[in-house]
């Protein structure tokens, strides 16, 4: 365990340097996304820490490499609903260590209230300069994907848990399960608020296809709003031969009209001769 201690003190700030760029690369991805985000923090796990965990492990760990977590990121969003949406995010742009990876949340049993999270162990390439995609070595980070309700629980679950050396009594853990319990409760409706509102309204305006003209049921036009219709149809030369026939009847009714007249007028007188 000292000599992990002491090469981690070595490695630290190359871990810092990890934890910093793969912060920034997933608040990017994050942020073009149509999702609820409260944050995106990271941190690197201190040496303190680090000797607990191998002091708990009992020889666990040959080597650093086999530590998930030196590099954490959490991502907070506020709605629970939007944890397997981030997840499956996730898993599309980056190399995922299954074995090791943990949903939290199904590992309460039915009748259970408590710590829901979604930890994924991502497999970063990266070399002396941190974060390269032909890095020839791999560093595991560990992604906690959670929302906003159930990172309230945690922090206030752990921060009460870390004061009280002497451990926690039945009492204080019934109590912290019908907390757990109420903010799970809370999550539900929250996600339920959402959908419900993102619904569009009952009365709101919608789209009506165009009825087609077949459909409606027009009054069959007369005999001149038929020639009117479909004189266009009729073409320029059926138009012409109209034109002419209509002009060479009235020629010829007009001057018929005149012959006639003027005979009259010249039988007359040769009548009452």
């Amino acid at each position: 365990m000292p000599d992990l201690i002491a090469q981690y003190q070595r490695q630290f700030p190359s871990y810092q340097l990890i934890t910093t760029q793969f912060q920034s690369i997933l608040s990017m991805l994050l942020q073009n996304q149509c999702l609820h985000i409260h944050s995106v923090t990271g941190r690197t796990k201190n040496e303190q820490s680090l000797a607990g965990k191998l002091c708990k492990k009992n020889d666990k760990y040959k080597q650093l490499t086999d530590i998930t977590d030196l590099c954490g990121i959490r991502i907070i969003t506020y709605y629970e609903g939007e944890v397997d949406q981030i997840a499956r995010l996730i898993r599309e742009h980056f190399s995922i260590d299954e074995v090791n990876s943990i949903d939290k949340r199904k590992a309460l049993a039915p009748n259970q209230f408590g710590y829901a999270s979604l930890h994924l162990i991502v497999n970063v390439p990266v070399s002396e300069n941190g974060i390269q995609p032909q890095g020839t070595a791999c560093c595991k980070i560990e992604i906690q994907i959670r929302s906003l309700l159930q990172h309230a629980w945690a922090e206030v679950e752990h921060d009460l848990q870390y004061k009280n050396q002497a451990g926690t009594d039945e009492e204080a853990k019934r109590r912290f399960s019908r907390l757990a319990a109420l903010l799970e409760l809370a999550d539900s409706e929250m996600q339920g608020l959402r959908l419900h509102l993102e619904k569009p309204a009952a009365g709101a305006l919608r789209y009506i296809p165009p009825q087609p003209v077949s459909d409606y049921h027009l009054p069959k036009p007369g005999f001149w709003q038929k020639i009117l219709q479909e004189f266009p149809n009729y073409g320029w030369a059926a138009c012409a031969s109209l034109a002419f026939c209509l002009g060479s009847l009235a020629v010829d009714w007009y001057f018929n009209t005149k012959l006639t007249h003027l005979a009259s007028l010249f039988s007359a007188p040769m009548l009452h001769g």
